[in-house]
């Protein structure tokens, strides 16, 4: 399994460590931005059309060792939410 993965939840895309969460509908987990949500069953098995979460984004992008150019700056992040 991946270390990271993305999951609906809270209203938004965000992405959790599969090392310390498992995502399930009820079940709280701790998304890369610091936010705790709770995915219901609709954001399990429906459709993905929340918006992205930005800080979750590029946390995961840092993790992950992308180059500078592809990791936006944080106060990128605040204007865009």
């Amino acid at each position: 399994m991946q270390r990271y993965l993305w999951q609906q939840a809270g209203g938004r895309r965000h992405v959790y460590d599969t090392e310390r969460d498992i995502a399930a509908p009820g079940r709280a987990l701790v998304a890369l931005c610091g936010e705790v949500v709770t995915p219901t069953v609709d954001d399990i098995t429906g459709l993905w059309l929340d918006r992205t979460c930005l800080a979750c984004d590029r946390e995961v992008r840092v993790r992950l060792g992308f180059p500078a150019d592809e990791i936006p700056p944080v106060p990128a992040l605040e204007g865009a939410k």
